[in-house]
């Protein structure tokens, strides 16, 4: 994990599109485009971002200590690496598993199954749960095989991360762009084969969003 995947989990982290990022570090949107492409940040927009959010810069610039390691718990040669040591952790229940998969259906769903995630996440969202993640449509941001924490109070906004349903189809997770006239659910992944979903706000096609995506973890950590 780099510099794009520190960008994109600060994203996630404050949930803010990279237009408000960039009005914080004192650039472009194009610049903050660069970033998530590979470039690296000036030394005084990194300075902006860590003094905004009270960062360090290796959150920001660190592969292997960077904001990115610490929320999703990836740190290359430290085996089994538990990001959420040290907090206190709660209970949310997981409900089954989503493309990201498919999301099971209520009648195979063991909600009796209950998963240690950090205590502040529930204390956001007590109705919050756990889905386990499919699939290689988001895994330049998610972990394939991963578990998600899933808020149903946080709302949804642009670029946040989301499941969602469209037209009533299995659960599936992207990246939703938000448009004066359309609604776009966005893959981010490797595999090119992954096309963007476009709902138009006056089209007859649905879209159900039940929960905004704000934590994840490999699974062997949230036992």
């Amino acid at each position: 994990m780099g510099i794009p995947e520190n960008i994109d989990a600060l994203l996630v982290k404050y949930d803010i599109n990279q237009d408000h990022l960039a009005r914080i570090a004192d650039v472009t949107p194009g610049a903050v485009t660069g970033w998530r492409k590979g470039s690296t940040p000036r030394k005084d927009a990194v300075r902006n971002i860590c003094d905004y959010f009270n960062l360090s810069e290796d959150d920001i610039l660190s592969e292997n200590y960077g904001l990115a390691a610490k929320e999703y718990g990836d740190f290359p040669g430290i085996s089994n690496a538990r990001p959420a040591v040290g907090m206190a952790m709660g209970l949310a229940p997981r409900l089954g598993k989503v493309h990201a998969g498919v999301l099971a259906q209520p009648d195979v769903c063991d909600e009796a199954t209950m998963v240690s995630i950090p205590q502040f996440l529930v204390d956001e969202d007590p109705d919050c749960f756990v889905v386990s993640s499919e699939g290689d449509c988001m895994d330049k941001v998610l972990s394939v095989g991963s578990d998600l924490v899933v808020s149903r109070k946080k709302q949804p906004r642009d670029n946040s991360i989301v499941m969602a349903s469209v037209d009533g189809c299995d659960y599936i997770v992207r990246r939703l762009r938000m448009t004066a006239n359309t609604m776009i659910l966005s893959p981010e992944s490797h595999n090119p084969d992954h096309e963007d979903i476009i709902i138009r706000r006056d089209s007859e096609h649905s879209l159900e969003i039940p929960g905004v995506i704000t934590w994840y973890q490999a699974p062997r950590e949230m036992e």
